[in-house]
């Protein structure tokens, strides 16, 4: 399947540095991270199935049935339809999710893995149908307040800061039936027992306040991937990179630099 793709910055010859979002997010998630990091990266931005728009694909495609591994699998396809055959991959959440299969299904592509806010499984079928009855309810929009209370860490909304409202803006605009499709993919991710056979560098990255993916459950994950190592960002919960992105790209430079 196809991935749409955005080039962020024109930087020819530059390591390639490739972000995913976060399920209900757009490209527009790493905005803040990606702005600081032009100068030493050629960076692409990947949309999850419909939910940038205007989007490359048409909404039928966005809301066919697809896994994890076909996201993968698609993602690998699309940047090598622009010319990218290698590349470090950073995805939060399900594109985490994404960044795992990678360097299982496509390790010869992956140069190195960022892994934010992401585990072997994604919730359980019973969070994943409580989740997608909900959207077909009240829409993507009945999912906001909520859903601020998992990503952002205490007070953050209430500051006076515009990215949080911004990208819970964006959750309220998400089609309904793009979210439930990509929703029914994480639903079937399921990578227990196979992170040990990860051999591509990899760094996890954890929000401290995170709710659904700890430090300490991401720990795990990191027990698993032999040379991988864990780092947490204080005062944040799912999305690091949204409340503290000078903090994300430090980690990412210093996780790139020994690549």
């Amino acid at each position: 399947m196809r991935i749409a793709l955005r080039a962020f910055n024109d930087n020819p010859g530059s390591p390639v540095l490739v972000f995913g979002n976060a399920l209900g997010t757009r490209m527009s998630l790493w905005s803040a991270v990606a702005g600081r990091l032009t100068d030493d990266f050629q960076i692409y931005i990947s949309d999850l199935p419909g939910h940038t728009l205007p989007a490359d694909e048409t909404l039928s495609e966005a809301t066919a049935p697809f896994t994890i591994a076909d996201l993968a699998s698609g993602l690998v396809e699309s940047l090598a339809a622009v010319g990218v055959d290698t590349f470090t991959y950073c995805g939060v959440s399900i594109s985490g999710a994404i960044g795992l299969t990678l360097a299982l299904n496509h390790a010869e592509a992956l140069t190195g893995l960022i892994a934010c806010a992401t585990g072997d499984k994604l919730g359980t079928e019973q969070t994943w149908d409580d989740r997608i009855a909900e959207v077909r309810a009240d829409g993507t929009r009945g999912l906001v307040d909520d859903t601020a209370d998992r990503w952002f860490a205490a007070g953050f909304i209430g500051e006076d800061i515009a990215a949080g409202p911004l990208v819970l803006a964006d959750l309220a605009l998400i089609d309904d039936e793009a979210y439930i499709a990509a929703a029914t993919a994480a639903k079937s991710y399921d990578l227990s027992d196979s992170l040990r056979n990860i051999t591509v560098p990899t760094l996890f990255l954890a929000g401290a306040q995170d709710p659904g993916f700890s430090p300490e459950a991401m720990s795990s994950l990191a027990d698993q991937v032999d040379g991988s190592r864990l780092v947490s960002v204080p005062d944040s919960a799912h999305l690091p990179m949204v409340e503290h992105p000078d903090l994300v790209v430090d980690h990412i430079h210093s996780f790139c630099s020994g690549l």
